[in-house]
């Protein structure tokens, strides 16, 4: 069944550079370059030795630049979606600590703080905190489409095939099959209370319940078809409906088609990429081409067919065209995306030197050159040349 037409949603790539600025970096930097700037930056601001009153905000960002800028595929998330990096795939909302390639010991000596081994979990020591179970609403996902040069041009409607998360179709999520009982672990309430000694002193963090996933419940008996999850993977199959004026490196935008969570479902990103084409190439709206045309046609001139988009048309060569003029043909172009009106078609034309010529055509060829007298103007020129030296 084909998408409807108003979920699918055309968007651009967003660049952000805040957290490569919150580091003091520029975009592209190395691995090895991010760490150095984030070791220096957190030794900084860090909030027990920084006076600055707004050391402890500007630690948390570094914090949270340096733990997607260090992850591979959040960078590459964010340096192509920006701020919305944080819904796709493979995302998962940072604490201070978490999810980072670092050495925190080595930090904290050049602290001064000395050498410690209690910290066997820092996720533990320096999570959110928070009581209140994060919603869940899903995930995106990102893919790939090849269309052919012609599809992109005129549009088509394509089938595509993914896998995502859904809701168990037997529990509806619950992941039991039956009632559910209170948690054990945390008594219902979604979080557990942890205590860790740290150089700093006793620190008792609040995160959530490891046995019920934040949730306080768990099933009397799980069910039989999720084994308890509440989701399970299942193959998609959609209809999606390819705009005319489409160009590699757009994105279309599915709502509600990604991986689907408690309270809602992520998007699906279609990204699209344009194989090339024999003859056009193309710039925007505007192809180009380039076409071959004898010696007699541009000497003399001609009306010499050509390809378009909609087929052939005629062209007119004026007589005396030199090869690799360009010639425009107004709205010959290709469809402006959501947009009125057509681009422009460009055309080159390449006179081709004729080979094996006849005695008389060599005989007609050389009468011509001695009424251009082309080798004197070009000895000529070179007179004016070499008398400047």
């Amino acid at each position: 069944m084909a998408e409807p037409k108003e979920e699918i949603e055309l968007t651009k790539v967003i660049q952000m550079a805040d957290y490569y600025e919150l580091l003091g970096l520029k975009k592209g930097a190395s691995l090895d370059e991010i760490k150095k700037a984030y070791k220096e930056m957190a030794k900084k601001y860090h909030p027990d030795v920084s006076k600055d009153p707004e050391a402890e905000k500007k630690f948390k960002e570094i914090n949270e630049a340096y733990s997607v800028l260090s992850d591979p595929e959040k960078k590459e998330n964010y340096d192509n979606y920006g701020e919305a990096y944080k819904g796709f795939s493979g995302y998962q909302q940072q604490g201070f600590g978490q999810g980072m390639d670092f050495d925190f010991e080595d930090l904290f000596n050049q602290f001064g703080f000395g050498s410690f081994s209690g910290f066997s979990d820092l996720n533990e020591m320096f999570g959110s905190g928070s009581r209140k179970q994060k919603r869940d609403t899903g995930s995106n996902i990102k893919l790939n489409l090849s269309l052919s040069f012609e599809e992109a041009v005129f549009g088509a409607t394509k089938e595509i095939n993914y896998e995502r998360i859904e809701r168990c179709e037997k529990c509806h999520g619950s992941g039991a099959e039956g009632e559910l009982k209170q948690c054990p672990s945390c008594k219902g309430r979604g979080y557990e209370v942890r205590q860790q000694r740290t150089p700093f002193g006793i620190f008792q963090t609040q995160g959530v319940c490891r046995k019920c996933s934040g949730k306080g419940e768990i099933p009397e008996k799980e069910c039989s078809h999720c084994k308890g999850n509440g989701f399970m993977a299942k193959q998609v199959k959609l209809n999606i409906k390819i705009p005319a004026g489409i160009n590699n490196g757009n994105h279309l935008r599915l709502q509600g088609k990604g991986h689907e969570g408690r309270h809602g479902a992520g998007d699906l990103f279609v990204i699209i990429l344009v194989e090339p084409h024999e003859v056009f190439k193309r710039d925007e709206e505007d192809i180009y081409a380039e076409i071959p045309i004898s010696f007699t046609e541009a000497t003399l001139g001609a009306t010499v067919e050509v390809p378009t988009l909609q087929g052939k048309a005629d062209l007119k060569i004026p007589a005396g065209t030199q090869t690799g003029t360009i010639f425009k043909m107004k709205e010959k172009g290709i469809k402006r995306l959501n947009k009125e009106g057509h681009g422009d078609e460009y055309i080159k034309v390449i006179i081709e030197t004729p080979k094996n010529l006849t005695k008389k055509q060599k005989e007609l060829l050389e009468a011509l050159e001695k009424e251009t007298q082309t080798a004197k103007k070009r000895k000529s020129l070179f007179d004016k040349i070499l008398g400047k030296f």
